[in-house]
């Protein structure tokens, strides 16, 4: 009687084994690959040889550049921006400040309000989406890649200050830190973005000239070293320039190329090499070795289930058969068939 239980103990392992599977890749995965909306954290970008104009002085200056970026997610904006629009939402308060001197007058600095998807990382029109306290309507990503990020040229990124998303190029693979990487460059070509009130001696118009208004241009090089499994951008380097023009003239406004101090990428890789791999294993590893070996085990207790029968309708076969053709199934002669 055990022999032909086994059979049915080794199916239902296996489709325990085949469940369990489907439930790391369909629920475990998405309920693990989001954004979360208590986000507490600070990124450092620096550049130690940037030119720039620098408005305490009103003339050219060069040195050390750092931008300091801090984010703080707000659950209670992210429950109700969820609920008003039926997705998974995160709503992060960012601040930004750009700094040549350590004085208390920073460069510049900006605030805003990013609203976004928790799973894609797209931004999502809606729920007090803002950037210096005026409304806006973002798109492409805003401060991430998507979960799974693919190796492909359809993403896009936000740019604040022209206010306008630009394509993403994928470029190729690099690793930092043990950490395999999607390398991603995006361009921001040479854009009026505001103009600006300057004295008109910066354009060669004497000391005592009046102020003139001048445009000011931007351009961004940006590459992005991406973690394909999370989506967060490990390092991250800018190539920028702008500069006022005014009546044929142009003046340098900032020349820089800055990257992620190396004390911020230390911390990006700290927090999200663990989860990267923890992510990788429920998506992918984990769902196909539980699947292979639940099929197995499924197909191995069919077969099993098989041989058994078989093996049990050969043991109901006659033996032999007596002199008149009757079939014989034992030596006790009651056990004899006989056609009357």
């Amino acid at each position: 009687m055990r022999k032909y239980l086994l059979p049915a103990i080794i199916m239902g392992v296996g489709a325990f084994i085949l469940t369990m599977g489907l439930l790391f890749r369909f629920y475990a995965y998405p309920n693990l690959a989001v954004v979360p909306t208590n986000q507490n954290s600070t990124s450092v970008v620096q550049d130690p040889d940037a030119t720039y104009f620098d408005a305490d002085n009103v003339e050219p200056g060069s040195g050390e550049l750092t931008t300091t970026v801090r984010i703080i997610g707000d659950p209670e904006a992210s429950e109700a921006a969820s609920e008003e629009t039926g997705r998974d939402v995160a709503v992060w308060n960012m601040g930004q400040v750009s700094d040549n001197n350590g004085d208390n007058m920073p460069m510049a600095g900006s605030t805003s309000v990013a609203v976004f998807d928790r799973h894609t990382g797209e931004a999502i029109n809606c729920c007090g989406e803002s950037e210096n306290g005026e409304e806006v309507e973002r798109e492409g990503q805003v401060v991430k890649f998507p979960f799974d990020t693919k190796p492909v040229d359809t993403y896009q990124w936000w740019d604040a200050t022209v206010g306008k998303a630009y394509p993403v190029t994928y470029e190729g693979e690099d690793t930092i830190q043990g950490m395999d990487l999607y390398r991603f460059t995006s361009e921001v070509p040479l854009t009026k973005y505001t103009t600006m009130e300057l004295p008109g001696s910066l354009f060669g118009k004497g000391a005592s000239s009046p102020a003139v208004e001048a445009d000011r241009f931007y351009s961004n090089e940006r590459t992005f070293w991406v973690d394909p499994v999370t989506g967060v951008i490990i390092d991250r380097v800018e190539d920028q320039h702008q500069e006022f023009r005014h009546d044929g003239e142009s003046v340098n406004a900032l020349t820089t190329t800055s990257s992620f101090t190396q004390e911020t990428v230390d911390t990006n890789v700290e927090d999200y090499k663990s989860s990267s791999t923890l992510l990788a294993l429920v998506h992918t590893t984990l769902p196909i070795a539980f699947t292979a070996i639940g099929l197995l085990l499924l197909l191995g207790g069919l077969v099993l289930s098989v041989i058994i029968g078989r093996g049990k309708r050969r043991d109901t076969v006659p033996a032999y058969a007596d002199d008149r053709g009757d079939p014989v199934f034992g030596d006790d002669d009651t056990t004899r068939l006989r056609r009357g």
